[in-house]
């Protein structure tokens, strides 16, 4: 949980308890009843708003080969380390992958085979 979500949710348990407090204490003045119900909306808003997911949705992407495909392993051409499927980044229809192990960024091109 990210701490902006924590405090939305302890601020809204507060303001509902709170407000459940008023409400009960209306039977001694009427006044308070305004106060509660309206202690109690800010609460749950508060919990609306922090059980809403502000994450980006992922992408997924498919790929369709047209025959048997070989895996092969690939390794950076800087430091010469294993490159893992996770490090593999498509952006605007161009493959790259990004090393791990040293951080350079190297643009990944399909040679005719012919």
């Amino acid at each position: 949980m990210r701490a902006q979500t924590i405090i939305l949710v302890l601020a809204g348990v507060g303001l509902i308890f709170l407000g459940v407090i008023f409400l009960m204490a209306s039977a001694y003045e009427t006044t308070r009843i305004i106060t509660g119900a309206f202690l109690s909306i800010a609460g749950f808003l508060l919990l609306y708003f922090a059980s809403r997911t502000t994450g980006e949705p992922t992408k997924r992407y498919v790929v369709e080969l047209p025959s048997q495909v070989a895996v092969q392993s690939m390794k950076c051409p800087r430091c010469g380390a294993q490159i893992r499927a996770e490090d593999v980044i498509v952006e605007s229809g161009i493959t790259r992958v990004k090393c791990s192990y040293c951080g350079s960024v190297s643009q990944i091109s399909e040679e005719p085979k012919w």
